[in-house]
């Protein structure tokens, strides 16, 4: 194994979740918790949670006065503008997990509070066992990246996803899906798996593609229409998958994906066999970001692939397998393929958030392109 990646393997063996854990319980590291935009029934019973587990708990910092918790706690309860004042303020700020409230990292940051999601110690440690296991399957994959780049933010997904570190992960600077030479241009017929609202569609529609958007959840389907229409492009209410069916999915706006029992069908199809159905001459690119099906679809697009070798652009982060499945499936299909890897901040410019949070995030000084655990990309061509 090259040395950097023997490098990675050796600082999770000391840097991994439940060490980081464990040091920060022994050396009584004072820390905070910071509820962001979550709900707050529960913070009273994870306080004391983390207080059983020997975290020394200092304060607990909520987004403002309306948002104080009533009762029950023993541990001064804060709000983000007062935070600023606190003294002395904890080294390590605790947070949960989720896509908004790694924003207000830089903000701890400012005071000298570093921040960490909060994750169950146990799941992570087999997080580590799993990725430990498939090691020469990791560095496989590492190895056919055709550039340095690609091989350092690989890196740093793994260490980053078994630390829980936003500072460990490492971010591109264009935006996602759009490394050059990796995206539709003029002419191009696109496929476009995971549509949401229509905002990638409508991107690659103005790089002159020729797009196929697929969305099987009902609600965002109806979202895509009005775009669909204004930039030209085609919009299915269908999800991409290995074969032609239906099955249930459960509906979760950004991430509804296949499964469950919700009640909610929606209908699928292999592209395959939507490429004979809709006797479309070629493919010439595909992005897929549909919840973890990514490698169904891969399955239900072998012949697509083999035939025409579309530059793609794929999500590899829904599953901890994502990592070595994706790339190792596609090299079977296609051996010539070129990779190469990239992760990406969240951009919540025109997307998610609520104009309260908007708000919020002017008045703290917040980017709206947010580093997460989310949005890696496996690009081929």
């Amino acid at each position: 194994m090259s040395v950097e990646f023997l490098k990675m393997v050796s600082e999770l063996y000391s840097q991994r979740y439940l060490v980081k854990l464990q040091s920060l319980i022994a050396n009584k590291i004072p820390c905070g918790f910071f509820c962001g935009f979550a709900f707050l029934e529960n913070v009273p019973a994870l306080a004391k949670q983390l207080k059983d587990m020997g975290i020394n708990l200092t304060c607990i910092c909520v987004m403002d006065e309306t948002r104080k918790i009533e009762g029950g706690l023993d541990i001064p309860i804060i709000t983000l503008e007062e935070f600023s004042n606190l003294e002395p303020k904890p080294a390590q700020m605790f947070h949960f997990d989720g896509v908004i409230t790694p924003a207000f990292r830089n903000y701890f940051l400012r005071y000298g509070t570093n921040t960490w999601i909060l994750s169950n110690a146990n799941a992570m440690e087999m997080l580590y066992g799993f990725y430990i296991q498939h090691l020469s399957d990791l560095y496989t994959v590492h190895e056919m990246f055709s550039d340095e780049e690609s091989k350092k933010v690989f890196r740093a997904s793994i260490k980053g996803k078994l630390t829980y570190r936003i500072e460990d992960f490492r971010y591109a600077p264009e935006p996602q899906y759009f490394l050059e030479g990796f995206f539709p241009t003029g002419g191009d017929i696109a496929i476009d798996g995971g549509a949401y609202d229509g905002g990638t569609a409508r991107d690659f529609a103005m790089q002159g593609a020729e797009v196929y958007s697929f969305e099987m959840d009902e609600k965002n389907y109806r979202n895509c229409l009005a775009r669909a229409k204004k930039y030209k492009f085609t919009v299915e209410n269908m999800g991409l998958s290995n074969q032609e069916n239906e099955d249930f999915y459960i509906q979760g706006n950004t991430g509804s994906r296949k499964g469950g029992n919700s009640g909610l069908i929606a209908k699928f199809i292999d592209l395959d066999t939507y490429v004979i159905r809709k006797d479309l001459p070629r493919v010439d690119y595909i992005k897929l970001d549909i919840e973890g099906a990514e490698l169904d679809m891969l399955h239900g697009a072998a012949k697509t692939i083999a035939r025409w070798k579309p530059k793609m652009a794929v999500s590899a982060y829904h599953k901890p397998e994502d990592l070595f499945t994706l790339a190792t499936y596609i090299k079977s299909v296609r051996p010539d393929y070129e990779f190469k890897f990239r992760h990406y901040r969240i951009d919540f410019t025109d997307y998610e958030l609520n104009d309260a949070q908007r708000d919020i995030f002017r008045k703290f000084g917040l980017s709206f392109f947010v580093p997460s655990g989310c949005e890696m990309v496996l690009y081929c061509r």
